[in-house]
């Protein structure tokens, strides 16, 4: 495997991670306000704030990455 290849399998499998952490998270946020713990639940919705950031980074600089390898 070339290193372009393991360079996007890893930046997929961190976005993928990311994703599933805030997945995980926004649903514990809507649980915590269906159980009437609404800061809680909003709380719990600030490691989204941090993640998607993060997630859009890694998307962002794996698209960079195929677009300049498709150009060797």
């Amino acid at each position: 495997m070339d290193h372009t290849t393991a360079a996007l399998i890893a930046n997929m499998n961190a976005l993928a991670g990311l994703l599933a952490d805030a997945a995980k998270y926004a649903a514990e946020a809507a649980a915590e306000m269906a159980a009437g713990n609404r800061n809680l639940a909003v709380g719990t919705l600030l490691q989204i704030e941090r993640t998607v950031p993060d997630a859009a980074v890694i998307m962002q600089a794996t698209l960079a990455l195929h677009r300049v390898a498709g150009r060797r």
